[in-house]
C-alpha cells in the first residue's frame, strides 16, 4: 500500500512537473546560456539540461545536416556520446557523496534549437545537501552560464554556475524553526505587604 502511494505520488508530481516546466522555458536566443532543473523526490533527484547544443565543441561532428540544431537521426545516432558527455562534466553530489544518475537520455525540442538532456539518479535527497558541479565551459565555451533552478519539498532554490562559480550547494533540510523565547508567569500573584 505504501509503495503503491509513492508511485502514485511520483507519478503526480512527474505530470505536474511536465506541465510546469514548459512554461519556465527561455525563448530562442542565442547566448551561452543553460537552464538546470533539480527536483527531488522520495527516491530520486530528476536532473533537466536545456542547452543550445551549437555551444558543443564537438557539435560540427554531430550537426549532419548543418541546419544548427539537433535533429532526431542526429541525435539516434550521437545522442549516447552527447549524453555522456554532459554527463561528465556535470556532477551530481548527495550529502558529500558523489551519484551516478541511473538512466540518462537526450532529445530536441521540437520547436527550438535547444535540446535537453534529462538524468535520473536513484537517492533518497529530501533533507540531504545537494551540490551540483559543473565543468560544462571545458566542453563549450569559457562564457557558458547554466542557471539552476533546484525543486525540492515545494520550496525553489536559486544558482548559476560560470567559470567563476563552478559549484552550486543546495540545504534542502528541514528549516531551521527559529528560537521563541518564552516568558514564564508566575500563576498566582500575592502582594507582600511591608
Amino acid at each position: 500500500m505504501v509503495a503503491r502511494f509513492q508511485l502514485l505520488q511520483r507519478g503526480w508530481l512527474l505530470i505536474a512537473l511536465a506541465l510546469w516546466l514548459p512554461g519556465l522555458r527561455v525563448q530562442a536566443h542565442t547566448l551561452p546560456i543553460s537552464q538546470l532543473f533539480v527536483v527531488t523526490d522520495v527516491d530520486y533527484v530528476h536532473i533537466e539540461l536545456s542547452f543550445n547544443p551549437f555551444e558543443l565543441a564537438s557539435f560540427s561532428e554531430v550537426d549532419t545536416n548543418k541546419n544548427g540544431r539537433l535533429d532526431p537521426p542526429e541525435v539516434e545516432s550521437q545522442g549516447d556520446r552527447i549524453t555522456r558527455l554532459l554527463l561528465k562534466h556535470l556532477t551530481l553530489l548527495v550529502d558529500g557523496k558523489k551519484v551516478s544518475a541511473e538512466t540518462a537520455g537526450i532529445s530536441p525540442d521540437a520547436d527550438s534549437h535547444h535540446a535537453t538532456l534529462r538524468a535520473h539518479y536513484r537517492v533518497k535527497a529530501r533533507g540531504a545537501t545537494i551540490t551540483i558541479e559543473s565543468n560544462l565551459q571545458k566542453v563549450t565555451s569559457s562564457s557558458h552560464l547554466t542557471q539552476v533552478n533546484c525543486l525540492s519539498g515545494g520550496e525553489r532554490h536559486l544558482a548559476q554556475l560560470d567559470s567563476q562559480s563552478r559549484k552550486a550547494t543546495f540545504e534542502l533540510g528541514a528549516p531551521k524553526q527559529k528560537a521563541v523565547e518564552i516568558l514564564e508567569i508566575p500563576k498566582s500573584t500575592e502582594l507582600k505587604k511591608p
